[in-house]
């Protein structure tokens, strides 16, 4: 399961990349996200990924940290799912609005999702095997 943090953590980080070098790109992505579907799909990756934060906590470098990202990512999929349910409306205009302020601040989102991506990556990664002493 920690591997798996550590590949979503990766992944997580590639989507900032993405971000910060096309902005457009991201942005494209997020228009095929107004839908309902696309909400219960991303509440239920996000509810996923938060379970998984919550398990490997203890296992990670940051378990504290860990945990409560995980609880905080499961909170945001339960509201998720909610918003696909009852508010899709109001959630189709955050989005627009998101949208509409241009690459500045799709690049600054970006730079939060490659910084959690990052926090996620690091805290979960392989421990190193030390060549050391192993002549």
């Amino acid at each position: 399961m920690k591997t798996l943090a550590f590949v979503f953590g990766l992944c997580i980080s590639a989507v900032g990349v993405i971000g910060i070098l096309a902005p457009s790109d991201l942005v494209w992505i997020a228009q095929h996200f107004v839908t309902s579907g696309a909400f219960y799909v991303i509440a239920t990756v996000r509810i996923a990924f938060g379970l998984i934060l919550i398990s490997v906590a203890s296992a990670s470098r940051a378990p504290k940290a860990l945990r409560v990202l995980g609880y905080v990512i499961l909170i945001l999929g339960v509201t998720t799912a909610l918003t696909g349910l009852v508010a899709i409306g109001r959630a189709r205009g955050a989005i627009e609005w998101w949208l509409q302020k241009g690459s500045g601040l799709v690049r600054l989102t970006s730079v939060l999702l490659l910084s959690l991506g990052g926090f996620v990556a690091y805290a979960c990664a392989p421990a190193r095997l030390s060549g050391r002493g192993h002549r």
